[in-house]
């Protein structure tokens, strides 16, 4: 723009220069605190991400994706009637939650919503039931079995949560007596099913069961015994945490004591996030019953009880079957676990609040001397989850020489399970140096995102589906890699497929815990600009206990691990769960040593869990009450 001169004039704000320092006016209001920070190189954020996406892209997705492809070559039947299945399923869900809109009302007629979603019900159902027909067809009857136990699991994992709020909500007023419930969350389903077929047998013998369904269907009851007892105490100390600390917090007791909703109904809404955590948790490791099967049942009846999971390993171990067969046999399994997953993350985000981190400010709820009655049930209760270890104590002491500490000095002396003990416990400590070192990045930027922004929504919901993925999806292609480049028998497949698996559910946790709500100092500080030493002490300070949380449970996992073990690693790098596997070949003969073997595995997973479960693990998962 020029002036009545010719020259050429400024519209822009007035600027002033003195003494060398360019000082501009504002022509918009500034709103929100002062942040002390400054500007990052765009560059150091990318690179700190770079990590979790090569490892989670090319270890997680892409063999994800080949699997589809190899499934959908060889049986396309099976592929198809899948997508007709979710198709339908989420149709129906997306009817349900939207059936009292008032796009529903229909013209001038004021026709009730629910009316409406009651006629549009067969419309997303019809490709349900062609779908479940048509997969049915394809998986065969052994299969369609396979996949209807795994079904039952993923039932019963659902009522196990649905439980374990109950007892929760019960026994909230009790302090101390929920160590012993915590303490079969750090042993493995190979040891609880080692645990849980000595009981069971023993109490078949006694009881003189001889019939082979019967027998077929106390087994099946063993499985389930061994489950609950693994997941119960872990799902209810968390849950129990997180009602202490809606109790604690003023401004969410009263949505607590609300008249109007169930009481089950109000506890999901508040404790969403903590449910969406544990829910992963428990429906991965239902739809994915495995090491028990494997260890627990004998031989002769794995093939009655057994999951998905068992019928596709069989399938992928089998040199007589093709790849693309096993491929698509795991397919419906991810669809399943992907859909609920999608289900547990609905309206999470609207959570926009700090569910991890401890805060000094809340008061904590008045504490009510429990009554002698719920005193002494609660003992019981710890003492049943006592029994099975127990039982291998007793197991380990009585000898084939008698009474004595015979198979555990064996044991101790045996330079294999040594061996595989140390393999293991490095190939845990890495992988879980890794997930902390590569997921904090990502999960900072994530929580950084405005939550009226379609990425944050779309990033969780990529999240929950990878965390829930099961290992049939991704193990096959990452399998036969391996193998073409000679890198089986060694650590570092292991150390990355474990990282990469574990990726996922460690940036949902971090992100949950450095979430704050909107205003608040917290929210200025995580949306400023800071450099990365800024930004470092802002996850230390709001997501400390998170840090900790994340990096036990990846050791557990870790440790604890069966199934990627049994598929990707060799003689090289055994870990010790496929060396008591191995010795569960002859369990009669090799109780007593199982026993031992079990005994010593489980040690430092159960210290991690006693040592860090008040400090960190329960602030870490639930930000809760920690008394």
């Amino acid at each position: 723009m020029t002036g009545p001169s010719g020259n050429a004039t400024r519209t822009g704000p007035p600027e002033f220069k003195p003494h060398g320092l360019a000082l501009e006016l504002a022509t918009r209001r500034m709103r929100g605190p002062l942040v002390a920070g400054s500007h990052p190189r765009r560059w150091v954020g990318w690179a700190a991400g770079l990590p979790a996406t090569v490892l989670t892209v090319s270890l997680i997705a892409v063999p994800v994706v080949w699997t589809v492809v190899l499934a959908v070559r060889a049986r396309p039947l099976v592929v198809g009637s899948c997508l007709l299945v979710a198709v339908g399923a989420v149709g129906l869900t997306l009817l349900v939650r939207h059936c009292s809109h008032p796009a529903l009302r229909l013209g001038l007629w004021p026709i009730p919503g629910r009316l409406v979603a009651a006629g549009l019900w067969p419309i997303p159902s019809v490709p349900v039931v062609a779908g479940l027909w048509l997969l049915g067809t394809a998986l065969g009857r052994d299969g369609s079995w396979a996949y209807l136990r795994t079904l039952v699991w993923v039932l019963f994992g659902v009522v196990l949560l649905a439980v374990a709020m109950g007892i929760a909500w019960w026994g909230r007023d009790s302090r101390w007596l929920w160590r012993p419930l915590i303490v079969p969350f750090g042993i493995s389903a190979v040891v609880s099913g080692v645990a849980f077929r000595l009981i069971f047998q023993y109490l078949g013998d006694r009881l003189g069961i001889e019939s082979v369904g019967v027998y077929r269907f106390w087994f099946a009851a063993m499985l389930g015994f061994a489950f609950l007892w693994t997941w119960l105490g872990f799902v209810t100390g968390l849950f129990r945490a997180g009602i202490r600390a809606v109790e604690s917090d003023p401004a969410r007791v009263g949505d607590l004591h609300r008249r109007g909703k169930p009481l089950p109904l109000r506890l999901y809404v508040l404790l969403r996030p903590v449910v969406l955590i544990v829910g992963l948790a428990v429906g991965v490791a239902a739809a994915r019953v495995f090491d028990v099967v494997l260890i627990g049942v004998p031989g002769s009846m794995q093939y009655q009880v057994d999951s998905a999971t068992v019928h596709w390993w069989r399938l992928a171990v089998d040199s007589d079957v093709d790849a693309g067969v096993a491929a698509a046999y795991g397919f419906p399994l991810a669809v399943l676990v992907g859909f609920l997953g999608w289900l547990l993350q609905h309206d999470v985000g609207k959570h926009r609040t700090n569910w991890s981190a401890p805060t000094d400010r809340q008061r904590p709820a008045a504490w009510q001397p429990p009554k002698p009655l719920r005193v002494l049930g609660m003992l019981t209760v710890s003492g049943v989850a006592l029994f099975p270890i127990v039982a291998l104590i007793l197991t380990m002491l009585r000898d084939r020489d008698g009474w004595g500490f015979g198979a555990l000095t064996r044991m101790w002396r045996d330079p294999a399970l040594l061996r595989s003990l140390e393999t293991t416990a490095w190939v845990a400590a890495l992988a879980t140096l890794v997930v902390v070192a590569a997921s904090v990045p990502v999960a900072y930027r994530l929580a950084a995102l405005r939550p009226n922004r379609p990425a944050s929504g779309i990033a969780v919901v990529f999240l929950v589906v990878l965390s829930v993925l099961p290992v049939q999806s991704y193990l096959g292609p990452v399998n036969a890699f391996i193998d073409s480049y000679g890198l089986s028998g060694t650590r570092i497949p292991l150390i990355l497929l474990h990282a990469a698996a574990g990726l996922p559910v460690a940036i949902l946790v971090l992100r949950g815990a450095l979430l704050a709500p909107p205003g608040s100092p917290a929210a200025d500080a995580l949306h400023g600009l800071a450099g990365p030493g800024t930004i470092a002490r802002r996850v230390l300070t709001s997501a400390g206990p998170a840090l900790v949380a994340v990096a036990v449970l990846e050791f557990i996992q870790v440790w604890n691990d069966f199934v990627i073990g049994l598929l990707i690693s060799g003689a090289g790098a055994t870990p010790w769960s496929l060396l008591l596997w191995g010795e569960a070949r002859q369990f009669g003969e090799n109780s007593a040593q199982l026993a031992a073997g079990a005994l010593m595995s489980a040690i430092l997973p159960v210290a991690l869990v006693l040592a860090t479960w008040r400090r960190w693990l329960v602030p870490g998962l639930t930000g809760g009450a920690l008394r």
